[in-house]
């Protein structure tokens, strides 16, 4: 019986296992267990924000959340977004074309959002979560919502 290869990476952590298929199917299940269990964070519905995206019974506009992050460059600007539509508006996963939206509305449109999306991916803040509506749906990685979090400056 031929060797496998079975490979993991989610955020900063990696986990590879070669050998005999029983084998890596036991010790990759026994490390994936043993790691990310440990870098998991809290689901979204019981780890609190570090601030307040409703006041009143109001969500947060999308133009006050971009200030309270004040993003310095397109990434940020895309990552704050990803987190806005997550957060606030309770979206499970989003589109490019989702995204290019509520930054229009936001009135900071993106030169090349698709761009931008792929970069964010690439650094392992953004994730691919499937399709939606014929595009490629993306979600914040647990390294994402952190990033953002970083940037958020509380409410007065």
């Amino acid at each position: 019986m031929a060797d496998v290869t079975l490979k993991l990476t989610v955020g900063s952590v990696s986990i590879e296992v070669s050998g005999p298929q029983e084998y890596t199917d036991a010790k990759f299940q026994e490390l994936i267990t043993q790691y990310l269990s440990l870098t998991r964070p809290a689901s979204p519905e019981s780890r609190p924000s570090p601030v307040a995206l409703e006041a009143g019974g109001k969500k947060l506009a999308v133009n006050e959340f971009l200030r309270r992050v004040s993003p310095q460059n397109q990434p940020d600007r895309a990552i704050a977004l990803a987190y806005y539509l997550e957060q606030v508006e309770k979206a499970s996963s989003f589109t490019t074309p989702e995204l290019a939206d509520k930054a229009r509305e936001a009135r900071s449109p993106f030169g090349n959002v698709s761009d931008v999306v792929g970069k964010l991916a690439t650094r392992g803040l953004l994730m691919s979560a499937g399709e939606k509506e014929g595009n490629r749906a993306y979600a914040l990685t647990a390294s994402g919502l952190e990033y953002v979090e970083s940037m958020l400056t509380p409410s007065a």
